[in-house]
């Protein structure tokens, strides 16, 4: 098959799938009684089928949107690993043995685990096209400012322990400045910078519906697809999948992704290391059209038969608001006692938070400046980010009848 052929084929996939999935969304639901039956022969009776919603780190992933679940579809028709996905089980358990406990004892969210998968395939000596080396895939600057030493004896990025607790260190220092375990991932594959150079030109906050580079753009997919296929393997046992037809080189287009980044030079060497790239090589089956229909209908099922809300740290209703401006002082109290690290918050505590930002879109965006005991009126060395509930990142949606009793949710920093 030529070039001009091959690329016809892609998009000719591409818009089959698109249509497909705006097909099956604005289908909508099953009728009750088909729902009903299906209840009855799976499980006994009284007791309501639960589908478990797709989640990154408990932000939930909007798969009612056709370019999300196209893009999760391609993602999950593109990793490589579907068809050896219990040898992979099998091969990762060792690395998800030291990492887990990790980033437990960081309180970083145990989705994170799957970064060093898609970024190295668990190769120590695995260098990027941009030089990135080892496990976390650290490029020199990033790795010696969180600690980690590289000296031509010695380099710690390929120590599995070291550069998990150095990625740890990283990834808390990006959410500490972004307050979305999903923005998080993205700023981490394509720099924070980018990310929030990106954020601020088109008014988003939302990974997706910002509009990235191609790399970073489907870097979050890429990981849940690898969540989906460990967690839910037996769903896509019988899938043909494989990955995408590519029409070129993929390390040299990475490559060149890289010049037009500004990472690498013409003039510079290649760099030294084992390249990633998929070891199966970069094939296509006659049926990627069905099989990417077969893998939107079982990921557009996966909606919520209730609304999902996602649960913050705390939780606390207005009881001053300032105005919404920034600067602007605003109170919450605490509805329940939570236990939060080392630290207790009681019912009735107060948070004093700063309005750092209202958007185009009318969401605030509120930190705290200091939690006050009820009891002892002293500061309880806490910060929290107001976050919306409906999708576990930073910043809400105003009320348009703003008045004491909003229920807020807010996640700890």
């Amino acid at each position: 098959m030529s070039r001009g052929e091959q690329l016809i084929r892609y998009i000719g996939v591409t818009l089959i799938t698109f249509f497909f999935a705006c097909a099956v969304s604005l289908a909508g639901s099953p009728p009750k009684k088909t729902i009903k039956t299906v209840a009855r022969t799976a499980r006994p009776v009284g007791v309501r089928p639960v589908v478990p919603r797709l989640h990154f780190c408990g932000e939930m992933v909007p798969t009612e949107h056709s370019t999300v679940s196209q893009k999760l579809a391609v993602a999950l028709m593109s990793t490589g690993y579907g068809r050896h996905i219990d040898a992979l089980k099998r091969r990762t358990a060792p690395y998800f043995a030291v990492i887990e406990p990790i980033l437990q004892r960081h309180g970083i969210p145990n989705d994170f685990k799957f970064l060093p998968l898609i970024e190295s395939d668990f190769k120590a000596n695995a260098v990027s096209t941009a030089g990135a080396v080892g496990y976390w895939q650290f490029m020199d600057e990033t790795a010696r400012d969180m600690g980690l030493k590289i000296t031509s004896e010695n380099d710690e990025r390929k120590d599995l322990v070291k550069s998990t607790e150095a990625a740890c260190r990283y990834i808390k220092f990006l959410y500490r400045k972004l307050g979305s375990w999903t923005l998080v991932a993205a700023a981490y594959n394509g720099g924070i910078g980018m990310l929030q150079n990106q954020m601020v030109r088109q008014r988003k906050q939302d990974y997706y519906t910002l509009a990235l580079n191609e790399e970073t753009g489907y870097y979050l997919y890429r990981i849940l697809a690898v969540k989906e296929l460990f967690t839910n393997s037996g769903q896509y046992a019988r899938m043909a999948l494989g990955p995408m037809a590519y029409t070129d080189n993929p390390y040299e287009r990475e490559r060149e992704q890289a010049r037009r980044m500004g990472w690498v030079q013409d003039d510079e060497p290649m760099p030294v290391g084992e390249s990633i790239t998929t070891e199966e090589g970069f094939t296509s089956s006659d049926n990627d059209p069905a099989v990417i229909d077969s893998l939107l209908a079982g990921i557009l099922k996966k909606k919520a038969s209730i609304k999902t809300v996602f649960a913050g740290d705390a939780e606390a209703r207005l009881t001053k608001a300032g105005k919404a401006k920034l600067g602007q002082i605003w109170l919450f109290e605490m509805t329940q006692d939570v236990q939060l690290r080392e630290t207790t918050v009681k019912a009735g505590d107060i948070i004093h938070a700063v309005v750092d930002d209202i958007d185009s879109r009318g969401q605030i965006f509120l930190r705290t400046l200091k939690v006050v005991s009820a009891a002892t009126h002293e500061s309880i060395p806490l910060t929290f980010l107001l976050i919306n509930p409906a999708t576990g990142q930073a910043g809400a949606p105003l009320p348009k009848a703003l008045k004491s009793g909003w229920l807020t949710s807010w996640r700890l920093l």
